[in-house]
């Protein structure tokens, strides 16, 4: 409680800092010119350049350009770029202005966790929370998957079932109420099990951007707690240049190594306008150790491609993405039991039974899964300023389980799954009319998914169609937002059954709509309010009405519900945001009732079929409600020190039954200090820091449901030192940490398989990413 009392004091102090710059009234002037290295001259792409205090803002191409329209009167101009000193200028802006600015290399390497996205463009729904994961605080995340890099976002935590395999959780919600966009393409998989991790390979990204709260008015209805993308960086668009960039990862604990390289480039003469990247990923781990013990079969491989070809002119332009990406996950041994006794001893056990060594062998039971994505996006520029794109996506997923064979003598995996997806997207920005600006557009999707071997959900047809409109005004300080979009889905699922012991088609329709209004009101340049109302809807998706079956590699038997009904959630969030030069804070309390919600409840009991023992799961609803604080706090006493602290509170309740939701994440302290040293010799941008993680016990937890009782609360020390050293005029980034520094054994509530192991132990981490420079300007 002390730790508690101390932030909300410091944040009632901090919160009375503040200036008084106002935001005037638009009238369209343009700002535009080149972002350059002091140094060397060569162009800098992907600094910011925002209004200070404002959501307005760009982010410069390959040859260092920027643009944008700001409105009439004096404003302070934000220049930014990763290992660059910031620039601050102050502009009084009464007609159209150039501007050139040269930014020099700072000995101070900032920090970029939490950096509200300035880009207009990038936040549809501008009154939500959106927060931005890029520069060294996603370097520092390179060899993760996508849910554990995700975990130094305040609000946003993992569901795992062994070390392996994570998936991120907004706000309490996962799984189908997530969705994930890779590279603008929505990513359709079989996300639905909690052993099922988003299949996206992050070496991609340039930057992960989550926006907490529905977004169901852009996205549809899967958005209903947050939406996630994956984004690269712009391909260049400078005629006759070829870059690229390597990351090597190396981990001490599973001994893992990861490899990503990737070249791209703009061609020239004739062929002047057409660009191009080519990357690739490979990645090994063996069996991860526990501070007492080493997890058997818990090792997992991985390779992944991508390509992309654009072509761009002026006002129009063409884009093709094809993406690949095949892992192998083991599944952790001696979780498979024969008798239902030797489950629940096994559950009681404080160690698995069977000592395991390390190895890179992966044996069953484990999983291996593909899921290919081509897309093809095509944009048109008016010369009024609106702007029209569309674009086209197919994806096919691929899921094997493999049970062990002494289950089973075939060679065949227990169960197969594979789901195609088309879906084709039309969005038109209209022309900014005065303060008016909006956009409208149509989104389709077909489904079909097959189904061998074991049964577990059924075969399925899936179409769906929606509709939207945004629209947002501005007025000198306030922005005021709304939408509305209406959404239609039907469902033809060939499930079996087993009464009647029998294939039988089912036909299901829903429809609904989702709305949004928000305002967003900048009390002064550094303080701005905003609040958000969503209201939105979820289908119920195939596996929570027809699963009846065995999930191996969750040592589970689920089963579904033909009977459930929509979700219906109304999302209220209050954010308030603060950036001076010398503190940071963002803070919002949020709170969402979900009528119908649907969940995965453990019913207590067990089952014994041919494989051996399970437990037993059962799709149900219910009505609930999350209410809960995000608070980030940044201070830096000094320009060398920085100090800050995260905080993630979050209370669920299942009215329905008068008790609390089962698998809420506990709340989670996150507390670190950054000290820059500056420039020492031919280490450049040294860095070094400290933090600590200290995560409570879940106590409000539904009595006599779970199958164990949730663990202890446990607290982390973890530490890193970064520098870069400058190889012929460009930067090689290095940085070495350490997780779980002291070696702590503890479990976590929101991994599955908690019941039969411990959380990994102390893990040192050595990062190298190099980018270079083939062609310059080569006609």
């Amino acid at each position: 409680m002390n730790r508690v009392s101390m932030r909300i004091t410091i944040l009632f102090i901090l919160l009375l800092i503040g200036t008084n710059l106002s935001y005037g009234q638009n009238t369209g002037f343009t700002l535009s010119g080149k972002v350059k290295d002091a140094a060397t001259k060569t162009p800098l792409s992907q600094a910011t350049v925002s209004v200070t205090g404002t959501s307005t803002g760009t982010h410069s191409d390959s040859t260092g350009f920027y643009k944008l329209v700001i409105p009439a009167g004096i404003h302070k101009i934000r220049f930014e770029f990763v290992g660059y000193a910031t620039i601050d200028t102050v502009l009084n802006v009464n007609t159209n202005i150039k501007l050139n600015v040269s930014l020099k290399p700072s000995d101070q390497f900032l920090k970029e966790v939490q950096v509200k996205s300035t880009a207009e463009v990038r936040k549809t729904i501008e009154t939500q929370s959106l927060t931005v994961l890029q520069g060294t605080e996603l370097e520092r995340t390179r060899g993760l998957s996508l849910g554990e890099s995700l975990k130094s976002i305040t609000g946003v935590t993992t569901f795992q079932t062994g070390p392996s395999i994570a998936k991120p959780i907004i706000h309490g919600l996962y799984s189908n109420r997530i969705l994930i966009l890779n590279n603008g393409v929505r990513l359709e998989a079989q996300q639905w099990g909690s052993e099922h991790a988003p299949e996206i390979d992050p070496f991609i990204a340039n930057r992960i951007e989550v926006i907490k709260g529905a977004a169901g008015i852009r996205y549809g209805s899967d958005a209903i707690a947050g939406v996630i993308l994956a984004e690269p960086k712009a391909l260049p668009t400078t005629p006759g240049t070829m870059d690229g960039e390597v990351n090597a990862v190396g981990m001490s604990n599973s001994r893992l190594g990861a490899f990503s390289a990737m070249v791209e480039g703009a061609l020239g003469k004739k062929l002047e306008g057409f660009s191009y990247r080519i990357q690739g990923s490979y990645k090994r781990a063996g069996n991860t150790s526990t501070p007492n013990y080493i997890l058997g079969n818990t090792g997992l491989s991985e390779n992944d491609f991508s390509a992309a070809l654009q072509y761009y002119h002026k006002n129009y332009g063409v884009e093709t993405y094809y993406s690949n990406f095949n892992t192998k996950l083991g599944i952790l041994a001696g979780t498979e039991v024969g008798s239902i006794a030797d489950l629940k001893a096994r559950i009681q056990e404080t160690v698995p039974t069977t000592p395991a060594d390390f190895t890179y062998t992966i044996d069953r039971p484990y999983q291996t899964v593909n899921h290919a994505t081509a897309k093809v996006r095509g944009f048109y520029n008016f010369d009024d300023g609106s702007k029209l794109q569309i674009q086209y996506a197919y994806q096919t997923n691929k899921r094997s389980e493999y049970d062990l064979l002494s289950y089973s003598t075939s060679l065949n995996p227990s169960l197969y799954l594979k789901i195609n997806t088309s879906t084709a997207d039309i969005n038109f920005d209209q022309k900014p009319i005065g303060g008016l600006t909006g956009s409208i557009g149509v989104s389709g999707m077909n489904q079909g998914n097959v189904r061998m071997y074991q049964y577990l959900i059924p075969n399925f047809v899936d179409y769906d169609g929606g509709a939207y409109i945004i629209e947002r005004y501005r007025y000198k300080k306030l922005l005021f937002e709304a939408g509305i979009r209406y959404d239609y889905r039907w469902l033809k699922a060939y499930r079996f059954n087993d009464t009647v012991a029998k294939i039988e088609a089912t036909t299901t329709h829903y429809q609904s709509s989702s709305s949004t209004l928000g305002a967003t009101y900048n009390i002064t340049s550094d303080l701005s309010l905003s609040g958000n109302f969503g209201s939105a809807f979820r289908a119920p998706t195939v596996n929570e009405l027809y699963s009846n079956g065995v999930h191996q590699t969750l040592i589970s038997y689920e089963v579904g519900d033909p009977n459930l009904k929509t979700e219906r959630a109304s999302n209220f969030s209050l954010n308030l945001n603060y950036q001076s030069h010398r503190v940071a804070i963002d803070l919002q309390g949020y709170y969402n009732n979900i009528n119908n919600f649907i969940f995965l409840q453990p019913t207590g009991q067990y089952t014994r079929v041919q494989s051996g023992s399970l437990l037993m799961f059962d799709y149900t609803q219910a009505n609930v409600f999350f209410r809960g604080i995000d608070l980030g706090v940044i201070v830096k006493p000094l320009d060398s020190l920085e100090i800050n602290s995260k905080t993630s509170l979050i209370y669920a309740y299942n009215k329905t039954i008068h008790d609390y939701l089962i698998y809420t994440p506990p709340m989670r302290l996150q507390n670190g200090v950054t000290y820059h040293f500056g420039s020492l010799g031919a280490f450049k941008n040294l860095v070094l820091g400290a933090e600590n993680v200290f995560v409570a016990k879940q106590t409000k937890v539904p009595a006599n449901q779970d199958y164990a009782p949730p663990p202890g609360a446990y607290s982390l020390y973890n530490a890193h030192l970064g520098f870069r050293l400058i190889i012929n005029h460009t930067y090689a980034a290095i940085d070495l940490s350490v997780n779980n520094l002291t070696n702590v054994a503890y479990k976590d509530y929101l991994d599955r398989f908690r019941y039969f192991a411990n959380e990994p132990g102390r893990n040192i981490i050595f990062r190298l990413r190099v980018p270079f420079s083939i062609l310059q300007n080569n006609k």
